[in-house]
């Protein structure tokens, strides 16, 4: 079983559960408004580390607006989803766009929503929001699991609870 880190909207904050449930992944996916590209250093300290532009971000060579990954189990596309669908619509949105592509999986954030649903062919995916919650969400991050023999992909979100500061 391979296994694969997908997390989003950071927003300047890696929450420190990231290292522990990231453990053990051969790559971490990063679908925007990283907020701060130490955290993407801080990530590649886990596993090497893809991230895209999210509208929150500042132009980077190293956060492209979109990104078509050659991935083990085929054809991906990491986006923040803000560039295509204006943040407006649903995800199957995002498999007509991309369908001439043909991608397995679909990686993308902005919503700050979990999602994992199967449209046009591909596993469209939102791991959530990682970073503080903004909009009464519960931050999460989620691992892909590819079951090579199977011809398998797997998504578990896994919840992030950040604790208050205290005085």
């Amino acid at each position: 079983m391979r296994r694969f880190g997908l997390i989003s909207d950071t927003h300047g904050h890696l929450h420190p559960d990231v290292f522990s449930l990231f453990e053990g992944v051969e790559a971490i996916w990063h679908a925007g408004d990283v907020v701060g590209e130490h955290l993407l250093d801080e990530l590649e300290v886990i596993a090497p580390t893809l991230a895209v532009q999210g509208n929150c971000d500042m132009q980077s060579p190293r956060l492209p607006l979109l990104r078509e990954i050659d991935a083990p189990f085929g054809r991906m596309i990491l986006t923040h989803s803000h560039a295509v669908t204006d943040g407006v619509g649903p995800p199957s949105r995002l498999a007509r766009h991309f369908s001439r592509q043909s991608p397995g999986l679909i990686l993308f954030g902005h919503t700050h929503k979990q999602y994992c649903e199967r449209h046009d062919g591909a596993l469209v995916v939102n791991p959530g929001a990682a970073g503080k919650p903004r909009f009464q969400d519960q931050s999460s991050v989620a691992v892909l699991s590819w079951n090579e023999s199977a011809g398998e992909l797997l998504v578990e979100h896994k919840p992030l609870t950040w604790r208050k500061a205290t005085r």
